[in-house]
């Protein structure tokens, strides 16, 4: 999951015919899906620590060369501590998430990764103390029943799907990617959300890059087949840096709440591409799970007024 929440004001979009920005932010939906179907391609080649490193080596000078290109301010005032947290936290959260990837199938990591904003909603209620909507209860109810059913694969009286360990992982990162929106929400009020990803991800990349210079081969990347050479620059300046500005713009123009609306595109994305391309299985307690959790989050961000307490 490659997105900040935030709009940047001033966007060179906002005020145009609304349908360039849905463009827009379906394009970056559809590129965020995909990344898992690269993210699986890549693995086959490299580690997760490596596949990390490597990406953020390639999506970052894409970042900066868009901040330049657009202008955007990189104002770094702040506690330093909020900044370095932010980054702490968005190294973990790719590495959680690439770690699971590796353990399970693209598709299943697509769906599973629908229950995040269920997981933001309730993080926010307990750690920010935001009001809960009536339907937040309901819509984690619903979306937990999906994602026990996508991780057992309907066998949920059997408890082997409990040692799913790639299933439970990409689950985590939902939580970790959750974290990282709460540290670094008041990081991005009043700033470009293009210059705060390319602070926060700046130290990010240095250890990651660094690490894997001193624990890899570095010649063996230059043997890399084309499939995962192309997948890491998908992954890098698609993923990270192109479907980011594209999202950017889309919810300046249209609004955050309308653009949420695109994201349940996302597991429909990564199961349209991974299921021919990668072979990989898709069931029926896929899809129903899936459904499940997509059908819990709508009900979860569904306006409304506050649960009395």
């Amino acid at each position: 999951m490659d997105r900040v929440d935030g709009v940047e004001r001033g966007s060179l979009l906002t005020g145009r015919p609304h349908l360039v920005p849905r463009l827009l932010l379906l394009a970056a939906v559809v590129i965020w899906g995909c990344t898992f179907v690269a993210t699986k391609i890549c693995l086959a080649y490299v580690s997760p620590l490596e596949l990390l490193g490597l990406r953020l080596a390639i999506g970052l000078p894409v970042l900066l060369g868009l901040v330049l290109a657009t202008r955007a301010r990189l104002d770094l005032r702040g506690s330093y501590g909020s900044w370095l947290v932010s980054s702490a936290l968005i190294g973990v959260h790719f590495y959680i998430q690439i770690t699971g990837i590796e353990q399970t199938t693209a598709t299943r990591s697509g769906w599973i990764i629908g229950v995040t904003p269920v997981v933001m909603a309730a993080l926010a209620a307990l750690l920010l103390r935001e009001p809960v909507r009536r339907g937040l209860v309901a819509g984690i109810v619903v979306a937990t029943a999906g994602l026990l059913l996508l991780v057992s694969n309907g066998r949920i009286g059997e408890l082997e799907w409990l040692r799913s360990t790639g299933d439970w992982l990409v689950f985590a990162s939902a939580h970790t990617w959750a974290l990282y929106t709460i540290a670094v929400r008041d990081l991005a009020r009043g700033r470009s959300v293009l210059a705060v990803t390319t602070a926060v991800l700046l130290p990010a990349t240095v250890v990651c890059t660094g690490a894997v210079a001193w624990t890899s081969d570095l010649a063996s990347f230059a043997r890399l087949p084309t499939d995962a050479v192309v997948s890491l620059l998908f992954l890098g300046v698609a993923g990270m840096a192109v479907a980011q500005w594209f999202w950017q713009h889309g919810v300046a123009a249209v609004g955050a709440a309308e653009a949420g609306t695109f994201l349940y595109l996302e597991p429909l994305s990564t199961t349209a591409l991974a299921v021919p391309y990668l072979g990989e299985p898709c069931g029926a307690f896929t899809i129903v799970g899936g459904l499940l959790v997509l059908t819990g989050v709508w009900v979860s961000q569904r306006r409304g007024q506050p649960r009395s307490a």
